[in-house]
């Protein structure tokens, strides 16, 4: 048995980490199973730190004379008349102010739409705030200035956007002849549909005035090079950055996703309307702007990463994956078998191991003519689904469930944690874990349990990260009157 596996079994706390971005350390390990908690919370915030992009613009982003580098594409500064910088998303503000950093007067003007209460203040790049998951007022206006910026770029420029994930709630414009009302709505019942973020989006690109390369397509003859980050399995372009690449879908792509969850009726006559008419195309951007596309930090890097904390910290890191989409509840449950199951028995996993993962959007299906108010997000939906499956038997596991954005489901935790005893804490607490799924009220039950996490903005979204830490089941005690 190793020394770290000896701490974990003991339920003590191994050594002093820095456990940074998370800021609630303290309530989190003063109940349950601290060794393995604080092992779980230690490599889900190392994954945090590693998904970066500022750093990432850093590594792979460089001015050398007059030449930008930038993921192996070269843009000589002295030939483009000007430079300028546009974003959207929960990780841009970070990617932005590392370019000024780099590039500093060169930027000539821009503009970035970030979260509400995660902005900041930049030299050469206006920063606006907006809503997010479900977009305001304050997205449409921010989708409008977007617009305009794009319509007055021309032959010459360098247009370095950065796009990341959340852009679609942060500016968002109806297509034309389409109210914002419809669109928001729409957002709403999709986001509450189950369906993944590429059939989520391959609605939202066509009725929309930005998404599916429209916004690029404003752009004639500029070069647009686009910084972004992975926050869905796969990587395509048009998943991560949509305003400024082709898109890949098409209109009945779209049709298909309604029908499927049974929204096409209840999606409205306009957005109906729109759908059945030329205007739902997205455009072909072949010959009119020259676009390069850089993948600053991907899910299954900020995997690795984890993975190589966990093998440092002395334990046994295993790779589940950095794909994992479903409901996240079942997501919960499946984990929370398999690492009880290694606690008992061994397999398939070792005392000792640590399962590291990333999951691209775990999903919540909403009862649709519910009006109740729920408060949650997956990853915590996630992490009672856990606890319930990992109380069955006597096991001594823990995982830390966070969205690498630091708010799940909009809350403003990131994720929760739970282990072998949670289930436990909550009949002492009177709660009732399978209620609080059921009615999709998760952030309430783990703040009763004192087992949310909480980051606050972190300045990147590349995936929701997952760590369980298993340690030996402790011992079974005799049955009266055995041997």
């Amino acid at each position: 048995m190793t020394a770290n596996q000896a701490q974990i079994d003991a339920g003590r706390p191994g050594p002093a980490t820095d456990l940074l971005p998370v800021s609630n350390t303290r309530q989190l390990l003063d109940h349950g199973l601290p060794g393995l908690r604080k092992l779980a919370l230690d490599i889900v915030a190392s994954g945090i730190r590693a998904a970066s992009p500022a750093a990432a613009v850093d590594r792979l982003v460089e001015v050398r004379g007059n030449v930008l580098h930038a993921g192996g594409h070269r843009f000589d500064l002295d030939a483009v008349r000007s430079v300028l910088v546009l974003g959207a998303g929960k990780a841009s503000l970070s990617i932005v102010a590392a370019l000024e950093a780099k590039l500093g007067d060169r930027i000539a003007g821009g503009l970035v739409a970030c979260r509400r209460g995660a902005g900041g203040d930049l030299r050469h790049v206006e920063v606006v705030e907006a809503d997010h998951p479900v977009p305001s007022r304050a997205s449409l206006a921010a989708g409008r200035r977007l617009l305009e910026a794009a319509a007055a770029v021309g032959p010459g420029d360098l247009v370095i956007t950065a796009f990341t994930g959340g852009s679609s709630a942060l500016a968002c414009v109806p297509a034309d002849g389409l109210s914002f009302k419809a669109k928001q709505r729409l957002h709403g019942l999709l986001l509450a549909s189950g369906a993944p973020i590429a059939e989520v989006n391959a609605v939202r690109k066509h009725i929309s005035a930005l998404k599916g390369g429209r916004l690029a397509a404003r752009m004639r003859g500029a070069t647009l090079l686009n910084l972004t980050v992975s926050d869905v399995p796969g990587g395509f372009a048009d998943l991560l950055c949509d305003p400024v690449v082709q898109d890949t879908t098409d209109v009945p792509d779209a049709i298909a996703v309604l029908k499927r969850y049974d929204l096409w009726e209840d999606a409205g006559p306009e957005i109906r309307r729109h759908l059945d008419s030329p205007l739902a195309r997205s455009p072909v951007l072949d010959g009119r702007v020259s676009i390069a596309t850089v993948v600053l930090v991907s899910g299954a890097e900020v995997v690795a990463e984890m993975a190589a904390r966990a093998h440092a910290l002395g334990c046994e890191p295993v790779v589940l994956g950095s794909t994992f989409e479903g409901e996240a509840v079942h997501l919960g449950g499946l984990l929370g078998v398999l690492a009880q199951e290694s606690s008992l028995r061994g397999r398939p996993f070792r005392p000792g191991a640590v399962l590291v993962a990333a999951g691209g959007e775990s999903t919540v299906t909403l009862p649709r003519r519910d009006a109740r108010t729920r408060l949650g997000g997956p990853n915590q939906e996630l992490a009672l689904g856990f606890a319930r499956a990992i109380a069955r038997e006597r096991a001594a596991v823990a995982g830390v469930f966070v969205d690498s954005d630091g708010s799940d489901g909009g809350t403003e935790a990131a994720g929760g944690c739970a282990d072998s005893l949670s289930a436990a804490r909550a009949t002492e607490c009177g709660l009732d874990l399978h209620a609080a799924v059921m009615e999709h009220d998760s952030c309430t039950a783990l703040r009763l349990l004192g087992d949310l996490v909480i980051t606050g903005p972190t300045g990147t979204n590349v995936a929701d990260l997952w760590a369980i830490a298993i340690g030996a089941a402790p011992p079974q005690a005799p049955e009266a009157g055995g041997s």
